[in-house]
This record gives structure tokens, sequence and C-alpha cells, in this order.
């Protein structure tokens, strides 16, 4: 039984991580149903719009609940959209996946001599955290939450809003240069000896990533250029060059799995295209620049923890005779979404999270 110790407790660290990535996809839901009605993203039980009935704790779990659910309030019947649970996924295989790679592997998938000295394993992140390792997750963690929220934006044909891309920045910026530690490389190969460390180390590495960032996403879509960005900064310039190269592989990749898709591409009409509907980025839009006076465009929900179904993520309860698969109403946005030729900020979100678990090989090759 010992020798089952350690892998089970792998497994439930992998199992949590996957959870907080889920609710972190969840919490894009929270921002976009809330803030506009000037409600607390914390406080507040999630209710039905439809009917106003509370929905219990158990039916509140990322993605399994909308399946258990069948995709439907509890008492109503109502639909709750499709597209909330696939981004709940999405958050949670690569937030949670990339951060499961990086603690678990003791640092082993990052770069520099500050890591990959502790020993693997979760039995050895919980008994021996290592406090540098953790915060250079959780700042990989805030880029994909990024990115995850550009790619749902651009996937409805709008644009982050600057306010929102202002703040991402600035928190950014603040956090690389008041612990320059968390940025693993430097301008160079070794760094040059006057950089020394500090604020003056994160300040130039960031720069020069958000310039090569800036550049190489000039031909990009807003989502990808500013994406690319805030990859420079966090990163570094290397790494915002690498994924400029790796992203259109993935686009490519992508299109081999659209040419696995029956060539009907899925309806944009009804419930089907919940994914797509450009709602969730007019509500994000409309949390910071609704005129004064006038209320809040009304938003389509999630139906995960913290967020709470919306009416435009609802629609009247389908009868008998137009009873199908509900299932199906997660498979087409996802083949509509393969379908599409440019999807630079999807790309990119992948070609991240690819970057990130190959950041050590992939500079030991360039250094060596």
């Amino acid at each position: 039984m010992v020798e089952w110790i350690v892998p089970l407790t792998d497994l439930v660290v992998i199992g949590l991580l996957l959870v907080i990535g889920g609710n972190l996809g969840s919490f894009l839901n929270v921002v976009v149903h809330r803030l506009p009605r000037g409600e607390s993203v914390v406080h507040g039980g999630s209710h039905c719009p439809s009917c106003g009935s509370a929905i219990r704790w158990h039916d509140n779990v990322p993605v399994l609940g909308w399946l258990l659910l069948g995709g439907r309030c509890r008492d109503c019947g109502a639909m709750i959209a499709a597209r909330y649970p696939l981004v709940e996924a999405v958050g949670a295989i690569v937030i949670g996946g990339v951060a499961a790679a990086e603690l678990l592997s003791g640092g082993r998938t990052l770069p520099g001599a500050a890591f990959g000295v502790v020993r693997p394993g979760a039995d050895n992140l919980l008994l021996r955290p290592e406090p540098l390792l953790i915060a250079v997750a959780a700042l990989h963690a805030w880029l994909l939450f990024n990115l995850l929220l550009g790619a749902a934006v651009e996937t409805d044909g709008r644009v982050v809003p600057a306010r929102w891309c202002r703040m991402a920045l600035g928190i950014t910026l603040a956090i690389v240069v008041g612990c320059d530690p968390l940025l693993p490389v430097g301008i160079g190969i070794d760094g040059p000896a006057w950089m020394g460390r500090g604020p003056g180390r994160g300040l130039g590495i960031a720069a020069c990533g958000l310039a090569c960032g800036a550049l190489l996403g000039v031909p990009s879509t807003p989502a990808g250029r500013q994406g690319l960005m805030l990859v420079g900064a966090i990163l570094g310039w290397q790494a915002a060059a690498c994924i400029a190269l790796l992203r259109p592989v993935v686009g490519w990749l992508r299109g081999l799995f659209a040419s696995l898709v029956p060539p009907d591409a899925p309806s944009r009409d009804g419930d089907s295209t919940d994914l797509t509907t450009g709602e969730f980025s007019e509500s994000i839009r409309s949390v910071f620049a609704s005129p004064e006076g006038e209320p809040p465009s009304s938003i389509d929900p999630g139906s995960s923890p913290l967020s709470e179904p919306g009416p435009g993520a609802v629609s009247k309860p389908e009868t008998a005779g137009d009873r199908g698969p509900f299932l199906s109403r997660l498979i087409e946005p996802i083949a509509w979404n393969l379908k599409r030729r440019e999807l630079p900020g999807e790309d990119l979100m992948v070609a991240t999270a690819a970057f990130l678990l190959a950041w050590r090989w992939l500079w030991q090759l360039v250094a060596e």
C-alpha cells in the first residue's frame, strides 16, 4: 500500500490544480455578469435568473455541474449556455495543466539555475514547498488567464477593453520589477553583467519583451498583439519570438483537426452557438465602458462556481419534440471554432502553454 501513496498524492494535487484552473475559467463569467450590475464577485449565492431559484452547491461544480444537469436549470428547465463549461474546461486543462507540470516537476520545465533543484513530486511540494516556484507558477497562471480572456473575446469578434489591458500590464510590470527572480532568463543568453539583480533587471527584461511582442504582433489581431506583449513582459523577448513562430504551427494543427470535422459547419442559430454569439465580450466591454445612467447590457452568464446563469444564457425549455442530445451543444461550438481560419488569440494561448511545458529544453538547445 505504501508504494501507492506517492502516485495517489500526485493525482490528488493534479486534480486540485485542475479544479483551480476550472474556477479561473469560471471567474471570467463572474466578472462579466456581476460587475456591470454593481454586485460583489465574492458574496451572494448563484441563482437562476429565469425562475430565481438558488443553484445548489452540488450543481455549482465546474463543467461537471452543467453535464449532470443536462445543461438546464434544475427547477425550471431553462437552458444554460454550453460555452461556459467549455471555457471552464479550457481553463482547467491549460492553466491547471501547466501549473501541475511546473509544480510537480520541481521546476524542471523552467530554465535557470534557481529551478529544478528540488525533488519532484506532490509530497515534496506539500512538505517542503518552494516559495519561488509557487510564485512563478502563479505568475504563469495569470498570463494564461489573460490569454484565455483575450481568446474568448476574440472568438466573438470583439476587442478586450483597453482599461483591462492597461490593468493587466500594470499588474504584470509591478510584479516582475518588484520580484525579478520570477524571470528565469535575462536579456541575452547569460545576461549582461551590468544588469545585476533587482528592479533594474526586471524592468529591462520586461521592456525588451514588451517591445518584441509589440513588433511581432503587428500583423496579428488586437488579442494576439496584446497577448504577445504580455508574454514578452513575463517570459522575455526570447519566449515572445519563439511563441510568435510557434503560433502558426498551432493554427496549422488546428486546421488538421478541422479536416476531421464533418463538412457542414454548425449553425450559428440558437443555443448551439453560445460560444460564438458575441455576448461574452459585449458584456466585458460594458464593465469598463457603460455610459453613466445607462443600464448594463444583458449578458450571457455562466453556470459554474461563483457565476450564475443570466438572461442571455437561457432560453425557453425545449419541447419533447425538439429535445436532442445535449452534448451536441458542446460539440458544435468546438467544431465551429476548429473551422475558423484565423484565431490568433486561441492559437497564442495554446502555443504559450506548449512553450511553458518545453521551456527548459528549448533554452538549453539555444544556450548550447
